[in-house]
């Protein structure tokens, strides 16, 4: 938990601690955890590296601070999840792409990824995260016992397609059109959301185990 000391006046204060999770979120995010310091990220921050210990206390705070997810963004999926079920698809698609077309959202979004790609801790976080939110807002609107499966479906979708469409920007995904993208992905989603899922895929879900493949291809 960030330290919420008085040292300076509040504004100040708020300024120079963003500025210092600005610069850790990129720093491990191409670093990761081994290759970022607290001293570096205050020399690259430019402030005295006392303030960076001061307001964070250990890097394992920082870090945490790094991996919130930034200001109104899990409210927007908590709208969206709870939006008709019939439109529910293409909302959450729209939902996705309205928050990764803010550079602002768009840069805390990707260094998140990032860091969690190679950090256990970050992505033990991220998952916590996913868990509270959007997994849990899409389950909860849901009837049907298959419910987390299929949160867990629509959540590994939209994640795939921001990765590809704003992280590895992998053509044609990259360029395509929102609309373009809405009209591919949507009904995808809609089906994740109500469309019926294949007995092996729930069997997997409740026993933890996946469907049997005989490697020969024999029945």
């Amino acid at each position: 938990m960030v330290d919420g000391g008085r040292r300076g006046p509040s504004q100040e204060r708020g300024l120079v601690m963003d500025r210092i999770v600005a610069v850790a979120r990129a720093s491990f995010a191409e670093h990761g955890w081994a290759g970022t310091s607290l001293r570096a990220v205050a020399r690259e921050a430019q402030v005295d590296s006392r303030l960076v210990s001061y307001y964070f206390r250990t890097k394992s705070v920082l870090l945490e601070a790094c991996l919130r997810p930034p200001p109104g963004y899990l409210e927007r999926i908590g709208v969206v999840a709870s939006s008709p079920l019939p439109q529910r698809g293409a909302a959450l698609v729209r939902a996705l792409l309205s928050a990764w077309n803010d550079p602002q959202m768009a840069g805390v979004l990707r260094s998140i990824i990032l860091t969690a790609a190679h950090e256990p801790v970050a992505r033990e976080r991220l998952g916590q995260v996913f868990r509270e939110s959007m997994i849990g807002a899409v389950a909860r609107s849901l009837d049907d016992e298959e419910r987390e499966l299929r949160a867990g479906l629509v959540a590994g979708q939209l994640v795939g397609l921001a990765m590809t469409r704003y992280v590895w920007r992998l053509q044609p995904m990259a360029d395509l059109a929102d609309d373009a993208v809405v009209a591919l992905i949507g009904p995808t989603i809609q089906n994740y959301l109500i469309g019926r899922l294949t007995t092996s895929a729930a069997v997997a879900s409740t026993t933890g185990a996946r469907p049997y493949r005989d490697p020969t291809g024999s029945a």
